[in-house]
């Protein structure tokens, strides 16, 4: 799928899940800072249009992540067309919750895919076209670091992704190639209200859901700042990687935060029913 050609002369950024709540904003939010804008996502009607809402200075590329041969396709489309890529942005992710003995085959499958495997692709075949003081951004989960129960899968790929990110940056970083994961809680997206449906992890009300607002502004800060890990909220990331260091407390810690959590989903459902009546 072809929208536009862009002229070599400005930044371009590449987003995946690009059609997604957040990856929508983070479109907006590129072309604000001067960026052309690559959007990668499965739904061919909402690149449409979304490519017809901002013009020229987007193009969408259709691809499904869970399926190898579409991210071949992808990357070779990409490097066809285009001389140089400035930033990779990795927003594209999914979650089925549940204890592993309802998880099938294929949902096992998928989550590794789309939340790792996909991402690892992705970024070995775009790699050539990155250059000096490029940056590849991963958009993780507060997941990456704390186990999350009844969602085993989601808690493995995202955990996986923070060590794929790690390593990758000490492999770029002698090249000016940044690498930089965000670790947000819960954020206040379709996917969460999906999630909860299907009995999500209560640990995602710990925090008040974030805005995807304030995701994107991290991400304009890691483009710019290149620092390895942001977390939101930031305290988190002192409190669950000290936490992390000692693993067998986290069965003692665990029933603290489900009570933290379960009040604090009493209080989004409750936002949610006074939005809903205005």
């Amino acid at each position: 799928m072809r929208f536009n050609f862009f002229k070599r002369s400005k930044k371009v950024a590449v987003i995946t899940g690009a059609t997604g709540g957040l990856g929508k904003d983070l479109v907006k939010r590129l072309l604000n800072e001067q960026h052309r804008v690559i959007m990668v996502a499965r739904n061919m009607k909402q690149l449409e249009q979304i490519s017809l809402q901002f013009g020229k200075e987007v193009t969408g590329c259709l691809c499904d992540i869970s399926h190898n041969n579409e991210i071949a396709y992808l990357c070779h489309d990409i490097r066809s067309r285009f001389g140089q890529i400035n930033v990779l942005i990795h927003s594209a992710g999914t979650i089925n919750p549940g204890p592993l003995d309802t998880q099938t085959d294929q949902m096992i499958a998928e989550q590794i895919q789309v939340n790792l495997t996909g991402a690892i692709l992705i970024t070995k075949g775009l790699l050539p076209l990155m250059k000096r003081n490029s940056s590849i951004i991963f958009i993780n989960s507060l997941g990456g670091l704390l186990p999350l129960k009844h969602s085993a899968l989601y808690s493995a790929s995202k955990f996986g992704l923070r060590g794929f990110a790690l390593a990758l940056s000490l492999e770029l970083r002698p090249k000016r190639i940044y690498v930089s994961s965000i670790f947000p809680g819960a954020i206040e997206t379709q996917m969460l209200h999906r999630e909860m449906k299907c009995g999500g992890s209560i640990l995602n009300f710990c925090s008040p859901p974030l805005s995807t607002e304030i995701v994107c502004d991290t991400v304009i800060k890691a483009i710019r700042q290149h620092k390895l890990e942001y977390f939101l909220p930031k305290w988190s990331g002192l409190q669950i990687k000290p936490l992390m260091m000692l693993p067998g407390l986290i069965r003692f810690i665990m029933p603290i935060l489900e009570k933290k959590g379960r009040k604090g989903q009493k209080t989004w459902k409750s936002q949610q029913i006074s939005s809903t009546s205005k």
